[in-house]
């Protein structure tokens, strides 16, 4: 479009001047697959070498980091995967018409539109339907950066962030839609990706039946039977295009009978992954193992190492050949799980259930002296859903760190019928109407609140946030 040469015209005018570059992005695997193609842009188009980077939480934390150096010294700011309309105007605020955003939240300041990379201006209304990877693909192809340079990091963004319902779950992979499928399918073209589509009675795509009977139960247990037992010590990947063929037959054929032949039910008897063929280790040959390996490297507190570790994987395919760069990564996933099972077990143990006007909420705030991050809140609630069966209508996480005194708090939905409009627009008005910020998704939504002094404020707010919703 218009819109989008605009601003790569710009784009690529300031950065053929400048020479200090700061690129900024979400602390999650959208975010740090966009500063990634963004750093390559940087890099092998622009020849640039001064280039830093930083990620955060939430915006709320990168406006406290802002205050803490001197952006003054950077001729060029990159921030990608962001946030809300008032956000981002307070954003170019701050930085001025040195700043440039690519973010998938539809709204943006229209004063500033030519700074801004919106799915808008690729004609796309949902926020879902792309994200910032895929924006930032698109710039950077744009822009003359090979797809064969950032094949990993588009698709590996694309797919951490359609699991926002399902963050961290080892059962569900959304099938990409709208652009990200329009970007995904010119990857393909390129041979870079395959699509692969497999029944959940595997679980996820690399698992043999035998282990996903073990491990995920129901749906696997109603179909197995369908999988033939010498295929049974077999992953979906290891079978042949016939074979598969069979398999998904017979499962449709079972679900007539059964007269359960709905798209809801299809879209959760099968799950979508997507290769990457010329990866030679497992933890980057498929996009989802990929993604939830940099969710846990950059939102689990591993430090600095592991951070500029996942942004280094995403940039460049030599790094994820080379064996030092696997026993990283294996140790800080080692390092990652150990965390995640203290604060899966933490919730579990510790959750209460609230009954308020029939609804049924299930919560936990973590208060502890060694609380969990703020940015693993989303998949505590989604753990805690997922052990819970979805038999309550609502669940709420929050967390309270007093160092940096920030209170951060994750909602999940079981049906959308429970509220009027989307749990993010609601939330986004709660913390807005309580002094702090947020938003989400149609059954997703966080926000988050600083400047409460003490535990006791900081639960005050937890519980008021849980009744406001309800009183809606």
């Amino acid at each position: 479009s218009k819109a989008v040469e605009r601003f790569s015209e710009i784009l690529r005018d300031i950065m053929e001047k400048a020479h200090r570059i700061l690129i900024m992005g979400h602390n999650d695997a959208d975010g740090y697959s966009s500063m990634a193609i963004m750093a390559l842009l940087v890099e092998k188009i622009f020849r640039k070498e001064s280039i830093h980077w930083m990620s955060f939480d939430s915006p709320a934390e990168l406006f406290r980091s802002l205050n803490n150096f001197n952006v003054k010294m950077y001729d060029s700011v990159i921030v990608v995967d962001f946030g809300s309309e008032d956000e981002l105007r307070a954003l170019f605020e701050i930085l001025g018409e040195r700043v440039f955003v690519i973010d998938h939240h539809v709204s943006y300041p229209e004063e500033y539109k030519e700074y801004v990379l919106n799915p808008r201006m690729l004609g796309v209304e949902t926020d879902s339907f792309a994200c910032s990877s895929t924006l930032s693909y698109s710039i950077a192809k744009l822009l003359g950066l090979s797809p064969k340079s950032m094949y990993a990091p588009s698709i590996v963004g694309a797919v951490g962030d359609v699991q926002y319902d399902y963050e961290d779950s080892e059962t569900v992979v959304r099938a990409l839609v709208g652009y990200n499928r329009l970007v995904l399918e010119e990857l393909k073209s390129h041979g870079l990706v395959v699509e692969e589509i497999a029944p959940n009675v595997y679980g996820k795509y690399q698992q043999t039946v035998r282990e996903a009977i073990n491990k995920y139960g129901l749906c696997s247990k109603l179909f197995s039977d369908i999988v033939p037992e010498r295929y049974s010590m077999k992953s979906w990947h290891d079978l042949k295009v016939d074979e598969k063929a069979s398999i998904i037959m017979k499962i449709i054929e079972r679900i007539s009978r059964m007269d359960l032949v709905k798209k809801e039910v299809l879209s959760e008897l099968f799950i979508y992954d997507y290769i990457f063929p010329y990866e030679k280790f497992a933890h980057f040959h498929e996009a989802k193992e990929f993604s939830t390996l940099i969710n846990n490297l950059v939102r689990l507190n591993l430090g600095k190492g592991a951070r500029s570790l996942a942004l280094s994987i995403l940039k460049y395919k030599h790094l994820r050949e080379d064996l030092s760069i696997l026993r990283q990564v294996e140790q800080y996933l080692k390092e990652a799980n150990k965390k995640k099972r203290e604060y899966y077990k933490r919730a579990k143990e510790h959750a209460t259930q609230l009954v308020i006007n029939d609804v049924k909420v299930l919560t936990f705030m973590d208060t502890s002296e060694s609380p969990m991050p703020p940015s693993v809140t989303g998949s505590v609630t989604n753990f805690l859903m997922s052990v819970d069966r979805g038999l309550r209508d609502i669940y709420v996480v929050g967390t309270y760190e007093r160092k940096r005194d920030i209170l951060k708090i994750s909602i999940r939905i079981s049906s959308e019928d429970l509220i009027k409009g989307t749990i993010g627009e609601i939330i986004k008005e709660i913390a807005r109407e309580m002094g702090g910020e947020g938003g989400g998704h149609k059954f997703a939504a966080g926000c988050e609140f600083t400047g409460l002094r003490d535990e006791k404020n900081a639960k005050k707010v937890f519980y008021d946030v849980i009744y406001k919703i309800l009183s809606i």
